[in-house]
């Protein structure tokens, strides 16, 4: 729900003008650079995040909460593959205390989210644009819509009006900012929740 809620509300704010200006003279021209760089970005974003989640939440009563959610629905799911009709009845009278729980957990899990998203988003409309460009990154590894194919060049190295190409793509496997964001982001998460005591276990 908050995935679908917050993909409306940027596409609404999209459709008013505030989409990212991507500039085509970056203050990393090169790819190296601007790889390196962009990358300390997202994991000193990635440590923010963490040390706001570290003081908005308590991370120990939010395991706590997990794991006691985790073992009902194992010892639930037991109790249906057996049919224990008596231990089904026991568990069930559990359940509105698991919900009002997870309930609770998931409103502290989106409290850091609320607050670290509008600044976040703030940069990323005005600032990462202008700094790198469209793309931050070259990988020997194509991996699909985070990165130049072979259409995107096509499309890009038409030139406009002003005889200027219509986008950044002009090699296959160039990193779009944001793909960059998200490789270097989903790398270093779980490194950067151990160090600063924020990781927690999932639910299954």
């Amino acid at each position: 729900m908050l995935i679908v809620d917050v993909t409306f509300m940027f596409s609404v704010i999209m459709q008013i003008g505030l989409a990212p200006k991507y500039t085509t003279h970056p203050l990393f021209p090169d790819m190296v650079s601007a790889m390196i760089v962009s990358a300390f970005i997202s994991i000193g974003m990635n440590c923010a995040f963490a040390m706001l989640r570290k003081k908005t939440t308590d991370v120990g009563k939010m395991t706590k909460v997990m794991k006691e959610t985790n073992e009902w629905r194992k010892q639930y799911t037991e109790a249906i593959r057996k049919q224990d009709k008596v231990r089904i009845e026991e568990l069930k009278k559990k359940q509105a205390y698991v919900n009002k729980m997870t309930m609770e957990m998931q409103q502290q899990q989106m409290r850091p989210m609320l607050i670290y998203m509008m600044p976040s988003f703030l940069l990323w409309i005005f600032v990462f644009p202008s700094v790198f460009g469209a793309t931050a990154a070259v990988s020997p590894i194509y991996i699909p819509w985070i990165m130049c194919s072979e259409q995107n060049i096509k499309n890009d190295q038409h030139v406009d009006q002003s005889g200027q190409p219509r986008g950044a793509c002009s090699v296959q496997g160039e990193v779009f900012l944001w793909g960059w964001f998200l490789i270097t982001s989903f790398a270093f998460s779980g490194i950067i929740s151990k160090i600063t005591g924020t990781s927690m276990p999932g639910i299954t």
